[in-house]
């Protein structure tokens, strides 16, 4: 009888964090960002068929859109991913059906945030962030870009996609 080898995989083997993370609160429309922060940063971001999947309180799969750009020479990949989902829901109340609305958070804990660009791979250094981020404030619909510290999230588990 041969024994087989048993490995046991942590998920604290996950937790390093690869990758640069930048909010971004703006009104636009996400396709209409993608474009924006294409011509900004001189990316291709174009929208993936497969949206990150959350399930709200009613246990209601929700779609979040992600832009996804493979930058080859510089062995980076970029994601646009929304942060904020308004959810509408019904409620029977004196059998007249109301609607009424709310939002589903990516991150909860940034629930602020409207949308977050994702630099997996990143190996810049603080002033290239900087660049990155005056880049993207210079962008018209922009009211605020800055860097987040990803290895403070604690639902970090959502951006992996």
């Amino acid at each position: 009888m041969t024994k087989v080898k048993v490995h046991k995989l942590d998920i604290d083997d996950f937790s390093e964090v690869d990758y640069d993370l930048i909010a971004i609160n703006t009104a636009v429309e996400d396709y209409r960002l993608a474009f924006l922060v294409n011509q900004t940063l001189n990316l291709s971001l174009s929208r993936l068929k497969e949206d990150v999947v959350l399930s709200d309180a009613e246990n209601k799969d929700v779609g979040f859109s992600v832009y996804g750009y493979e930058d080859e020479k510089q062995h980076l990949y970029w994601s646009l991913v929304q942060n904020q989902k308004w959810i509408e829901s019904q409620s029977n109340k004196t059998s007249l059906l109301e609607n009424f609305g709310r939002k589903l958070h990516l991150l909860s804990e940034l629930k602020n945030v409207d949308f977050l660009l994702k630099i997996e791979d990143s190996q810049f250094e603080p002033n290239q962030i900087q660049d990155i981020l005056t880049r993207i404030k210079r962008i018209e619909k922009v009211t605020a870009a800055f860097w987040i510290d990803a290895k403070k999230i604690k639902s970090k588990n959502n951006l992996i996609f």
